[in-house]
């Protein structure tokens, strides 16, 4: 416990899903959390379940898609808390299935402004800050890229580029004593076990999504399973690894 106490983490996409248990898992170690999500009501549920713990939060809701909205955020955030330590990019828009051909400019592009370009903007946002001290940065891949997971041609695309840009940024920033790593996360969040529940009798699993079946036959959960790999990677314990990608999936990809 308390490996977070006085960091300053921005949370990117902290409104639910993974983003509002790994917010709740660094509350819970210390943290001053600096929260953003599109939406504020949901934001505002995981701002007051951190706030639980005893932790200072900051949130506000804005389209991290658009430059001036994160710079803005990030002007708030030192304003508040005067630093940055560790970032954390969830933000992304993750559309319905749909195969490649049927995949329009504007798909990808939505994925694209959402998950690359807002992954880009917050990292060089935060970057003059830990420059300072050192910091940390997860950024999120998926397993969708990793295995070429069918219906998802431009999720899987641009979760691709965040991790060529988290390698790159890794090389680079390394000399500043700032660690950039990936994690692919596997997990069923709220959302999608909501929907996983409106699915008729005999395919309430997570199979019927897309999901693949892991190698310890069960599915990650936000809070047990993603987040403390994510703490791990925004602790000192971690001091010694960057540019890596870490798939916390129970086993769907197993390297050699």
């Amino acid at each position: 416990m308390n490996k977070l106490v006085g960091k300053v983490v921005v949370i990117t996409g902290a409104g639910g899903g993974l983003g509002k248990y790994i917010a709740l898992r660094f509350a819970e170690e210390g943290a001053k959390l600096a929260l953003c999500d599109i939406n504020a009501e949901t934001l505002q549920e995981t701002a007051d379940l951190c706030k639980t713990t005893g932790a200072e939060v900051f949130a506000q809701a804005f389209d991290a898609s658009i430059l001036e909205q994160s710079t803005q955020f990030i002007n708030a955030t030192v304003e508040q808390y005067q630093t940055v330590d560790i970032l954390v990019n969830l933000a992304m828009a993750i559309q319905p299935p749909h195969s490649f051909l049927e995949h329009t400019r504007e798909t990808l592009d939505i994925s694209y402004q959402t998950g690359l370009v807002a992954t880009w903007d917050l990292m060089k946002l935060c970057y003059p800050y830990m420059k300072e001290k050192g910091g940390k940065i997860i950024n999120f891949g998926s397993g969708s890229g990793n295995e070429g997971q069918e219906g998802y041609a431009a999720y899987a695309a641009i979760k691709e580029g965040i991790r060529a840009l988290s390698r790159v940024a890794a090389r680079e920033w390394g000399v500043d004593n700032i660690n950039v790593n990936v994690v692919n996360p596997g997990a069923i969040t709220d959302g999608i076990q909501a929907y996983i529940d409106t699915l008729p009798e005999g395919h309430r699993s997570p199979l019927a999504l897309g999901f693949s079946e892991t190698a310890i036959r069960r599915f990650g959960k936000p809070y047990e399973d993603i987040a403390p790999v994510v703490l791990f990677l925004a602790s000192e314990d971690s001091r010694h690894m960057t540019g890596q990608t870490f798939n916390v999936d129970g086993g769907v990809i197993i390297n050699a």
